[in-house]
């Protein structure tokens, strides 16, 4: 079983942009939904130990 990395780089930069984004999502700029959507993604691979980018195979 893979272990979760829940505290690695781009977990913690995950928990970062979130502090600074507006407490209400309806509030996040176009922007700042892409970067949180970017970063949820990296953070999710992290986690999950695939270290896999988005192409496909």
């Amino acid at each position: 079983m893979a272990r979760n990395n829940s505290n690695g780089p781009e977990t913690q930069a995950l928990r970062s942009l979130v502090r600074q984004l507006p407490d209400r999502v309806a509030d996040w700029t176009p922007e700042q939904r892409s970067d949180f959507n970017d970063q949820s993604d990296r953070s999710m691979r992290e986690q999950n130990s695939t270290g896999r980018t988005n192409e496909l195979s």
